[in-house]
């Protein structure tokens, strides 16, 4: 039996089956409005340029206009929460990087971490401590004898609680078994102006903004938080200290919340991917102290080892008597 179907029908159908009278629906085009970069950062921060940077190239090969949003408070909460609110037509990226591990593991963060996926990783930022150059500390050796000697007392400035850079500073002191105190800011921008104004003796700060003052003769590197010496970075790392501890280190990418449609995610990628091959993206990376390409589009596995690395963090912070 043939059944003659009604025009209302039949649109309903072809909805379903992603075809018109006249052919297949064509792909949502992306960008159809301005794109947001959500950085949970200060503006003065050692990630808020790569932020900038990111936001001006992808702007340039879109055509069009591509903000900077920093939003630095609450412990990576605040920017979560405010692209969690957000629509899933590929707009508005969080920017991934591995100090969420810990912010979504902390009382502060409110949004289901499992809502935000990884679509891409960029850049890997290393990071020394750092002092001023007419600090009473020579060397790291200078500093860990100090803080036996004054115990809880030697003040270390860094970014937010739960943070990358809060990490290497637990495994670092930890492994010298001292005790110290912990500083927070939120940005590492911050932190570094404080310890150059002699507010803070010492302090954890990116190489890409640190090397600078160190040339200026403004700072001193006192060591290298690194598995291997890296080149124009004078420094020891722990391995000459006899400490073999695992590094967790700062990857700078983004997030999108779950749920963007697929021929949007093609479109975004084949956006990042102009970026990484730019360049000004290329002349960063070259002219960067420590900062080293780790371009991947592979959001699937990304995404994984970013939860399963959320998942070891909080045993970590748990461990450690941050968090209960």
């Amino acid at each position: 039996m043939v059944t003659i179907l009604g025009r209302q029908a039949f649109a309903v159908m072809a909805l379903a089956v992603g075809v018109t009278a006249t052919g297949p629906v064509a792909a949502a085009k992306w960008p159809s409005k301005p794109v947001e970069l959500v950085c949970a950062t200060s503006a003065k921060s050692g990630a808020a340029h790569w932020c900038r940077l990111i936001s001006a190239v992808m702007s340039k090969q879109l055509g069009e206009r591509v903000d900077v949003l920093f939003k630095g408070g609450g412990g990576g909460n605040t920017a979560a929460e405010y692209v969690a609110k957000k629509a899933t037509d590929g707009h508005t990226f969080l920017h991934r990087n591995t100090s969420y591990s810990g912010y979504m593991n902390m009382p502060t963060f409110k949004p289901d971490p499992n809502q935000f996926e990884v679509v891409v990783h960029f850049t890997k930022f290393l990071y020394v401590i750092g002092t001023r150059s007419d600090s009473k500390y020579k060397t790291f050796k200078d500093v860990i004898d100090d803080m036996k000697a004054n115990p809880g007392k030697i003040s270390v400035a860094a970014n937010k609680p739960g943070s990358a850079h809060h990490r290497h500073l637990i495994n670092l002191f930890k492994a010298y078994n001292v005790k110290w105190n912990y500083v927070p800011y939120k940005g590492s921008g911050r932190a570094m102006k404080d310890v150059l104004g002699g507010h803070v003796p010492i302090g954890i700060i990116p190489t890409g903004i640190w090397a600078p003052q160190v040339k200026a003769g403004k700072g001193r590197t006192l060591i290298l938080l690194n598995e291997q010496p890296y080149p124009g970075i004078k420094a020891p790392i722990p391995k000459d200290f006899g400490q073999d501890y695992a590094f967790t280190h700062q990857i700078q990418g983004f997030f999108l919340k779950k749920g963007v449609p697929n021929d949007v995610k093609k479109q975004i990628a084949a956006a990042f991917k102009k970026v990484a091959a730019s360049e000004e993206y290329q002349g960063y990376i070259k002219k960067t102290v420590g900062a080293i390409d780790v371009f991947s589009l592979d959001g699937p596995k990304l995404t994984k080892e970013f939860h399963d690395l959320r998942v070891e963090t909080g045993e970590f912070l748990r461990k450690n008597g941050l968090i209960k």
